[in-house]
């Protein structure tokens, strides 16, 4: 893992954007750009949103794509912008992955391991030849590039295999003391046994431009409501110490542990706090009051400030 003292703290901040259509949103990752920030996560989306990958992606869901597919698409990427991606990628929903791509994923966690057993060495060696449960594959392809490789992690299997196997693990929506007992452990214990370093957790933190808290949880609790449905994001806030009720509620307690509100001073005092911790890296998103271009550039600036 990187020497984080060795960073400068901007560096250690990403902006979370959503998808658009893909001229627009070149055009806002070339703003944001400007501002000062250095890097920039997009998700991959449902299947209505355009093929973002070519731009950036955070968490593409890997039922979407074979994996030579996504080696492809990286590695193109790459060729245009060198050393100016870092890959995404997650299991999301089975039943997501089976209604819509036909993709039978009965053991999500298996699933992705091989993906990467598939996808890794076509990255970064060009080539694979490998037969498993699910992939069957005998490929050379023309390019290899060091794309580093992060998954998307919940549970503390995920992470522990994040340690295990990848470059990295983004754990939307985690809790920050959550990420610290029970991720961190579980990554650490991962690259142990794969004889390699911890790689870098990116804590996902939602930012709230208001300095009414009511108004903050307010918005916060639209935000929040559908992750509380999913049994995975469940499961992590019930092991974070949250109960039932307060999450399926999205009680005041629950919103406020998971975002920062305020203004620009207090936004900031926050994310300097959090980037004390343990906690490698931040992947911070508006969830907007106002105007969400606005607020958007509001943040950008504050991060290229750090």
């Amino acid at each position: 893992m990187e020497n984080r003292e060795n960073r400068a703290l901007r560096e250690r901040v990403g902006l979370s954007v959503l998808p658009e259509e893909p001229a627009r949103l070149v055009e806002k990752l070339v703003e944001i750009e400007e501002a000062g920030v250095d890097q920039i996560w997009v998700a991959s989306g449902p299947p209505s949103n355009p093929d973002l990958l070519m731009t950036l992606a955070a968490a593409v869901q890997i039922f979407s794509r074979h994996p030579v597919f996504m080696a492809q698409q990286a590695l193109s990427f790459n060729a245009l912008v060198p050393g100016r991606l870092r890959l995404g990628i997650g299991t999301s929903s089975p039943q997501f992955a089976k209604s819509v791509y036909g993709v039978e994923m009965e053991r999500p966690l298996a699933y992705l391991r091989e993906y990467v057993q598939v996808l890794r060495p076509l990255l970064q060696q060009g080539e694979v030849h490998h037969r498993g449960r699910y992939f069957t594959v005998d490929v050379s392809l023309q390019a290899a590039s060091q794309v580093p490789l992060l998954i998307s992690a919940l549970g503390p299997v995920a992470f522990r295999l994040a340690g295990e196997i990848a470059d990295g693990a983004l754990p939307a929506l985690g809790p920050i003391p959550y990420l610290l007992n029970t991720a961190l452990p579980a990554m650490r214990a991962g690259a142990v046994a794969a004889r390699r370093d911890r790689p870098p957790v990116v804590a996902h933190v939602p930012i709230v431009f208001t300095e009414d808290r009511a108004t903050a949880l307010r918005a916060g609790r639209q935000a929040m409501a559908f992750p509380t449905t999913l049994p995975t994001y469940r499961n992590m806030f019930m092991a974070a110490g949250f109960s039932e009720q307060e999450i399926t509620a999205v009680s005041d307690s629950f919103v406020e542990s998971l975002l920062v509100f305020g203004d620009e001073s207090k936004i900031k005092d926050r994310l300097l706090e959090l980037l004390s911790t343990e906690i490698d890296e931040l992947t911070v998103g508006i969830i907007s009051v106002a105007d969400a271009v606005q607020e958007e550039a509001r943040l950008a600036r504050l991060i290229g400030q750090l």
